[in-house]
């Protein structure tokens, strides 16, 4: 069901918090893409929210239609029940949702993730790259993909002589410093990789892949990637 009519719903006093962030950013999500569907406010038969006062409340600000379903029985046991075991949207979940609004840019990296068999957070470091934060998938932000993406994701399936090529440590890694080595550097490095054990983060394996290309190289020629 869905509806305008903002005054017939109420706020529990014994409810959470509200949050003023959260709401904020559930409102610029909602500028985008409306109101997700499957995601209604959950409410009493007296129209007292269970669940979903953020979204609601987002929706209201924004003058969109809330989408709503009314639960039966003892709302107060319902509504901490909510509130104490429900899980948060996944990144996934909200990748996801995005993708099945038709937003181009998550529908695409879905693609890319299943071609290349990536994890998410792995897909998400290449195709967009490292520096973009969960928060900028959660806000459902439209976001540029890197130009060089498909060719990152070739070299890194490429390194298949590690065991741990797909590791996402390993993949940080080698997204930060792609655009900054030659095609003879990345040659070299890859054929080297071998000697390199997997290691307990992104910072570790950059600092291996610089002695990599560094070695019997004179000072002036080595290359700084950290």
């Amino acid at each position: 069901m869905k509806t305008k009519n903002y005054s017939k719903f109420v706020f529990s006093k014994e409810n959470r918090e509200i949050k003023p962030k959260t709401v904020m950013s559930l409102k610029e999500s909602m500028k985008k893409f409306g109101f997700i569907t499957g995601r209604p406010v959950l409410v009493t038969k007296e129209f007292v929210i269970i669940d979903g006062q953020h979204r609601f409340l987002a929706a209201k600000d924004l003058g969109i239609e809330i989408e709503f379903e009314i639960l039966e029985g003892n709302y107060l046991e319902k509504m901490i029940h909510l509130n104490s075991t429900q899980s948060n949207w996944s990144l996934e979940d909200y990748v996801l949702s995005y993708a099945n609004q038709n937003v181009d840019c998550y529908r695409k990296l879905l693609k890319f993730q299943e071609k290349y068999e990536l994890s998410l957070s792995s897909a998400i470091a290449i195709f967009f790259g490292a520096g973009v934060k969960s928060q900028n998938i959660r806000n459902g932000e439209i976001l540029k993909i890197r130009a060089n993406a498909e060719q990152i994701a070739d070299y890194i399936t490429n390194c298949s002589v590690v065991a741990y090529n797909k590791d996402h440590k390993f993949i940080r890694a080698i997204v930060s410093v792609y655009d900054k080595l030659t095609k003879s550097q990345l040659n070299k490095l890859k054929s080297k990789l071998i000697i390199v054990p997997k290691l307990s983060n992104s910072q570790d394996f950059v600092t291996a892949f610089e002695n990599i290309i560094n070695k019997g190289k004179r000072l002036d020629y080595k290359v700084s990637l950290n």
